[in-house]
C-alpha cells in the first residue's frame, strides 16, 4: 500500500505547534503508515473547504482520538478543536483541544480557532461488550450551530480500523471484560492497533449536510431531528463497519442448522424422499453430510498465522503486487450498502490466495472463497477451510440433494450478508484468455435475491494478472492434450522447485461495482416482480457476460504479454529489433487509445528490447527460460522463438487479445482482398467475429456495427487504411502492410486451430470420431502431421482448449450436432462431398493464405 506521506516545512511547524517531540517520533512511526484512501482525504478536504465539519466515530478509544488529531495536523486539514464524549484525561496534553464545558461553547470555540470537532456515539464500559450510551448529547447544539450558520456544518461518520477480528453473535467474556471489536476498552485498543497497526486503515462513510437535513425535515422540533441525525450515523457507521469485517461471524454448525431450516430446501429434500422411499431422516442426514463437505470455517486466528507466511512466498517469488487502490475503494464502499460478490479472472491456483491476503493486509475481513472440491485434500483442505474456502463438485448432475443443499448454501451466505468470492470462469484458464462464464454460481446468486434473501447484491469483475504463472509448463503439456493431474500432496511438495523461481509482478484490478437490481431495472425487471425462468436465464447471461467484459476492460496489458504477441504473430524464422519494437509501441499505441491499463513499470519505458527497462527485462527472461535465442549478423540482433515453447508462450500473448481483437478481426477481413467494399470487409469480419464467438470478449451493449465502425476509424487514424465512400483500402505508407499483417497475424493460430477441426469433419462423416473427446483428439493428430509438412506454421495451434471451443462453434452452427453425447454431421447430404469439398476449412483457408 502506498502510505508514505512527504512532510513540508508547514507542516512540520504545525506538529511540532500540535504535539511534543515523543509524539511527533510514536505518530510518524505508528500512524504515517495507516491507509487514508485518497478518496477519504480529498472528500474531507473539500468539506472543510465548504464548511465546519464534525467527525463522528463510534466508540470511544483513546488511540481513535490520537490518530485523528494526528492525521489532520499531518495533512495540513483543519485540526481538532473540540472533542465531545471523551475522558478528560485522555485528552490532557492537548490543552488547544475544548474538551469540557458547554457543548455549544466547545463547537464555538473550535470555529473560532479554524478547526473541526470529533464526537463519539458510544463508551466504553466493563462488562458491557457493545458499550453503553454517551452522557453527552452534542446533536440538538448541532442542529441549533446549523440552523443559525452562514457555512454549511458537515457530519462525517468516520471508521479507524485496526481491529482483526470480526464482532461475534454472541459475545464471550473477554468481550465483556476488555471490550468487544465493536466497543474495545483501553487496554483491547491499545494491544490491538500495536499488533495491527501496519494493516491499518481510515474510511470515511456518507456525510450529513446538517443545514440540509434541517430543510428535509421542516417544521420538526430540534430535539427531534437530533435523535433522526444520530439514528442516521449509526446506520452509515454500521454499513462502514459491515463493508470491513461483513456479519457478525456465526459459529458453522449454527450456520449448517439454519441453512437445514431453508423452506425451499426441506420441500426438495421431502419430495426426493417420496420419489426415492428413503426416510425422510436419511434424507435430511444427506443433506447435513454435504454441507458440512461445503462451508467454509473461517477462523481470524488461522489467517492471522497463514498471512505471515504468505507474505513471504509472496515476496519470495513475486517482484511485488500492484492493488489498484481506488478500484478496491470503490468495490469495498459499495460493501457498505449490500454484499460483494468478488468475481476474478482465474488463471493461477495462486488467485485463491491473492484477493484474501491483500483484503487482509490492508484490514478487511477476508471473503469466503468458492473453490473446486479437488482442492480439499489434506492437508490444504483443512487449512483452505479455516481461511474461507468453500467447496463445490464440478458436477451435480443426478444428485438432487447435494444440489438443493448447495443453493441453500449460497442463499444462506447471500441472506447474512456474508461476502462473496467465486471465479466466474470456472477453472482456470489454461490459455491466458478468458474463458466463456460457467452461470451455475451466478444463477444461485440471482435466485438468492429473486427469493428474497436480500435487497440487493454487488458484483465486482476483478483481473488477477500475472507477468509469469507458477503453472506455465504444466498448462502447455494440457493443452498438447495430456491429461489434467489432480491436486495432491505430491504438487505440495514440488513447492521448493516454484519458491527457486522468480515469477515477475501480480497486477490486480477492478471495475464499478454492479449492483444486481440496478442492472435488472436496466433490462426491464425488478425483484420484486416474478420472473419467467426465461427471463431469468436471460438476465443470468447478460450478467455473465457483463462481468467478463468488466473483468477484460480492467485486464493489464504486462511487458511479457507485449513481447510475446510481438515475436509470436510472425510467420518468418526471427524477428529483428527493430521490427520487434515498432510492433511493441503499435501494442502499445493501441492500448493507449482503448484506455486499457498498462503495468506501471511500462510509464515512459522504452520498446526497445536491447534498452534497459521491462520489456528488456522481460526479454531477458524469456532467453533465460529457453523460450526464446538471439542471432546477430553484421551488428543487428534477430530473435527467434522456440518451438517446443511456443504453446506455453502464447499464453502470455493471450492475456491482450481482448484489447487486439475487434482490430485483428478487421485485419484479416481488408488482408483477405483489398480494395474491397465497405460491406464486404464488414461481412468478412462478422463471420471472423461469429467464428471466435467464445473465444473473446467484445463490448457489452455496442451491436458489431457500431464495433466494426469505430475499428475501421481507429485503422484510419493509424495510417493503415484509406476510407473512400463505399470503399477500403490498404494505406499506401511503408508501415501500413507489415502493421496490418501483424494486427491480423495475433489471429492465425485461432485460425489454424479451427481449420484443424474444420479438417476433421470427414471423420465424423466415417464414424471415427464419434464424441468430443475423440474429435478432439484426432484434430490434434491432424494438426501435427499439418504442422510437420509445414501446412500450418503456428505450434501453438495445437491447443486442446482452442480445438474444444471450436466444436461449441461446430455444433452452435449446427454443422456438427450432438445425441447421446455422439456427433455426426448436421448435414447429412454433405458427408458424401468431404473431403473434396469442405465449405468452412477452404473459408478459413482464405484468410490464412492471402496474397
Amino acid at each position: 500500500m502506498d502510505t508514505a506521506l512527504a512532510q513540508t516545512a508547514t507542516q512540520g511547524e504545525a506538529l511540532k505547534e500540535e504535539f511534543g517531540p515523543m509524539s511527533r517520533v510514536l505518530g510518524a512511526r505508528y500512524f504515517d503508515g495507516v491507509h487514508f484512501p485518497p478518496e477519504a482525504e480529498n472528500e474531507l478536504r473539500s468539506l472543510s473547504a465548504r464548511g465546519f465539519v464534525v467527525h463522528v466515530m463510534r466508540t470511544t478509544a483513546w488511540i481513535n482520538f490520537l490518530y485523528i488529531a494526528w492525521a489532520m495536523v499531518r495533512r495540513a486539514m483543519p485540526p481538532i478543536r473540540a472533542v465531545v464524549n471523551l475522558r478528560p484525561w485522555f485528552t490532557k496534553p492537548w490543552r488547544q483541544t475544548a474538551q469540557g464545558g458547554a457543548v455549544e461553547e466547545r463547537f464555538r470555540y473550535a470555529r473560532e480557532q479554524g478547526g473541526s470537532g470529533l464526537v463519539f456515539l458510544r463508551r466504553t464500559a466493563l462488562l458491557h461488550a457493545s458499550g453503553k450510551e454517551t452522557r453527552e448529547d452534542p446533536f440538538p447544539e448541532l442542529v441549533r450551530l446549523a440552523r443559525g450558520s452562514e457555512r454549511p456544518v458537515f457530519l462525517v461518520p468516520e471508521l479507524f480500523v485496526w481491529e482483526k477480528r470480526p464482532a461475534k453473535l454472541k459475545p464471550g467474556w473477554r468481550d465483556a471484560l476488555f471490550g468487544s471489536p465493536e466497543a474495545p476498552g483501553f487496554v483491547h485498543s491499545m494491544v490491538a492497533f500495536f499488533r495491527n497497526y501496519k494493516r491499518a486503515q481510515f474510511r470515511v462513510g456518507e456525510p450529513i449536510d446538517l443545514r440540509r437535513f434541517i430543510e428535509e425535515n421542516p417544521g420538526v422540533s430540534d430535539e427531534v431531528l437530533a435523535r433522526k441525525v444520530r439514528s442516521t450515523l449509526h446506520v452509515f457507521l454500521a454499513r462502514e463497519t459491515r463493508a470491513v469485517f461483513g456479519p457478525p461471524q456465526k459459529p458453522t454448525d449454527r450456520l449448517i442448522e439454519e441453512t437445514l431450516r431453508d423452506r425451499q430446501l426441506r420441500k426438495v429434500l421431502d419430495e426426493h424422499a417420496a420419489a426415492t422411499g428413503r426416510k425422510p431422516s436419511s434424507v435430511y442426514r444427506e443433506a447435513q453430510r454435504n454441507l458440512e463437505a461445503i462451508a467454509a470455517k473461517p477462523n481470524p486466528s488461522v489467517l492471522a498465522l497463514i498471512a505471515p507466511m504468505l507474505e513471504w512466498v509472496f515476496n519470495r517469488i513475486y517482484d511485488g503486487i500492484g492493488v489498484d487502490e481506488a478500484g478496491l475503494h470503490r468495490a469495498l464502499k459499495a460493501a457498505g450498502k449490500a454484499p460483494v460478490v468478488l468475481c476474478p479472472s482465474h488463471k493461477s491456483h495462486v488467485d485463491y490466495l491473492v484477493m484474501s491476503w491483500v483484503l487482509w493486509n490492508r484490514g478487511y475481513t477476508a471473503p469466503l472463497v468458492a473453490a473446486g472440491a479437488n482442492l480439499s485434500f489434506w492437508p490444504l483442505g483443512v487449512l483452505f477451510r479455516r481461511c474461507g474456502a468453500f467447496f463445490l463438485r464440478r458436477s451435480f448432475k443426478g444428485d438432487k440433494v447435494y444440489a438443493a443443499s448447495f443453493k441453500a448454501y449460497i442463499k444462506k451466505l447471500v441472506h447474512d450478508g456474508i461476502h462473496q468470492e467465486f471465479f466466474p470462469e470456472g477453472g482456470r484458464s489454461r490459455t491466458g484468455k478468458l474463458l466463456t462464464p460457467k452461470l451455475g454460481m451466478l444463477t444461485w446468486q440471482v435466485e438468492a435475491v429473486l427469493d428474497g434473501a436480500r435487497n440487493d447484491l454487488y458484483f465486482v469483475p476483478v483481473s488477477i494478472d500475472y507477468e509469469k504463472v507458477v503453472e506455465s509448463d504444466s498448462y502447455s503439456k494440457e493443452l498438447a492434450g495430456g491429461e489434467k493431474k489432480p491436486e495432491d500432496l505430491k504438487a505440495l511438495l514440488s513447492a521448493p522447485k516454484v519458491l527457486a523461481a522468480r515469477y515477475g509482478r501480480i497486477h490486480l484490478t477492478f471495475d464499478e461495482p454492479l449492483s444486481l437490481v440496478e442492472f435488472m431495472q436496466a433490462r426491464g425487471l425488478s425483484p420484486q416482480v416474478p420472473v419467467t425462468d426465461e427471463q431469468k436465464k436471460g438476465l443470468v447471461r447478460a450478467l455473465g457476460n457483463r462481468v467478463m467484459y468488466g473483468i477484460s476492460k480492467v485486464s493489464t496489458v504486462t511487458p511479457h504479454a507485449l513481447v510475446s504477441a510481438s515475436l509470436l504473430a510472425h510467420r518468418r524464422r526471427g524477428l529483428t529489433q527493430r521490427e520487434l519494437t515498432d510492433r511493441i509501441s503499435l501494442l502499445r499505441r493501441i492500448a493507449s487509445e482503448d484506455g486499457a491499463r498498462l503495468s506501471k513499470e511500462l510509464a515512459n519505458a522504452p520498446s526497445n528490447p536491447e534498452t534497459l527497462g521491462p520489456i528488456q527485462d522481460a526479454m531477458r527472461e524469456f532467453i533465460s527460460d529457453e523460450m526464446v535465442r538471439t542471432q546477430e549478423a553484421r551488428g543487428e540482433v534477430s530473435y527467434q522463438v522456440e518451438d517446443s515453447r511456443r504453446p506455453e508462450m502464447s499464453f502470455y500473448k493471450n492475456t491482450l487479445m481482448n484489447l487486439v481483437a475487434a482490430r485483428s478481426l478487421v485485419a484479416n477481413a481488408l488482408l483477405a482482398g483489398t480494395p474491397a467494399p465497405y460491406d464486404t470487409v464488414k461481412a468478412r469480419a462478422l463471420f471472423l467475429s461469429r467464428l471466435f464467438k467464445v473465444e473473446f470478449i467484445y463490448r457489452v451493449g455496442a451491436s458489431f456495427d457500431t464495433i466494426f465502425a469505430e475499428c475501421v476509424e481507429r485503422l484510419v487514424r493509424m495510417g493503415l487504411v484509406i476510407h473512400e465512400g463505399d470503399t477500403l483500402t490498404r494505406a499506401p505508407e511503408a508501415h501500413a502492410q507489415p502493421d496490418l499483417e501483424f494486427l491480423a497475424d495475433l489471429l492465425r493460430d485461432f485460425l489454424e486451430a479451427y481449420l484443424l477441426a474444420a479438417m476433421t469433419l470427414p471423420d465424423v462423416a466415417a464414424g471415427v470420431a464419434t464424441d468430443r473427446k475423440t474429435f478432439v483428439k484426432l484434430a490434434l493428430e491432424t494438426g501435427r502431421g499439418e504442422y510437420n509438412a509445414g501446412r500450418i506454421t503456428a505450434a501453438e495451434s495445437l491447443a486442446k482448449t482452442t480445438l474444444e471451443n471450436a466444436v461449441e462453434y461446430l455444433l452452435d452452427q449446427r454443422i456438427l450436432v450432438e445425441e447421446d453425447k455422439k456427433l455426426r454431421l448436421g448435414d447429412p447430404a454433405a458427408a458424401a462431398e468431404l473431403p473434396r469439398k469442405n465449405p468452412l476449412a477452404e473459408e478459413i483457408r482464405g484468410y490464412l493464405h492471402r496474397a
